[in-house]
């Protein structure tokens, strides 16, 4: 399931693309500098003008130094009702040249890369912190693919290799089309400030139940888990209506968004992705993690 698979146009990444064009090979567009509030205007005027899906509107939120000589980095903010998608792009100093894309230094591992955008510590995590192979998930509570994972990865894979693989869970709810999704996210992340056991028996719970779920009857659905798994359910039910833990998942939406997930369920395995819920790929990237060099 793609984020923002049905919302933000596809044409913004084309024609982001295309305004790069010609580019001098200099690294910016020859002519004095503009200044960030100049950009900023010139770019939203140009896809304003560009994408002509109705509604969609746009804001530059970061310029600053880009390490490409001759060239700033911002981040345009394409928004349509309440989605919002960032997109990074590179821009010469003199305002006329844009690429939509993230510069890539051919000098570091991609994997490693990826790793390093991943924040690992407080997240629920199971396994020693020192494993040689972490498995990362983004995953939607609602998402009826995820919960196809969570069958096969939890009974099928994770059991086979005990101490030698770290899991750590990141939260990537589909708002747009999942109507509980946050909910769940938000309560699991509420059980997570109970401990790190705590947010695993909600975590298995939710996934368990994830047929019998809605946005109706999630509170409830909780409150059951909750009880029989023995957390504390007034702690617990006051920290989800007060949405107290809606930063935290926000923040692993952003992470998602900085290593380039764009649905659900996505693992990765020390830094390789590995795309929806088949037993072989997930057995076959661990095995080969396991097997590399350190």
């Amino acid at each position: 399931m793609l984020f923002f698979h049905r919302g933000l146009p596809a044409a913004l990444l084309l024609v982001s693309v295309a305004v790069g064009c010609g580019g001098s090979t200099g690294g910016g567009g020859g002519g004095p500098a503009a200044s960030d509030d100049a950009i900023s205007n010139r770019v939203v005027e140009y896809f304003g003008k560009a994408v002509n899906t109705p509604g969609v509107t746009f804001k530059v939120t970061k310029i600053e130094p880009a390490e490409i000589p001759g060239f700033k980095k911002g981040h345009l903010e394409a928004a349509l009702g309440e989605q919002k998608q960032d997109v990074p792009f590179y821009v010469s100093n003199d305002g006329r040249y844009l690429f939509r894309s993230d510069a890539i230094d051919l000098t570091i591992d991609p994997f490693q890369a990826v790793m390093q955008k991943i924040k690992l510590d407080g997240a629920p995590s199971r396994g020693p912190a020192d494993a040689k192979v972490t498995v990362v998930e983004f995953s939607d509570f609602e998402c009826p693919y995820c919960g196809q994972a969570y069958e096969i990865f939890e009974k099928q894979v994770y059991p086979q290799y005990g101490d030698k693989v770290r899991f750590v869970f990141k939260q990537m709810p589909l708002t747009q089309i999942h109507p509980f999704a946050e909910d769940a996210a938000v309560a699991s992340m509420c059980a997570l400030q109970q401990g790190n056991d705590q947010f695993w028996k909600l975590y298995n719970g939710l996934f368990a139940k994830q047929n019998e779920i809605s946005k109706e009857n999630l509170p409830a659905r909780v409150e059951e888990i909750a009880t029989a798994t023995g957390l504390d359910v007034p702690k617990l039910k006051d920290c989800m209506q007060g949405r107290r833990s809606l930063d935290a998942v926000k923040a692993d939406q952003a992470e998602a968004a900085a290593v380039g997930v764009n649905g659900t369920p996505t693992f990765f395995v020390n830094g390789r992705r590995v795309q929806g819920a088949d037993a072989n790929a997930f057995k076959q990237a661990i095995d080969q993690a396991l097997g590399a060099k350190s």
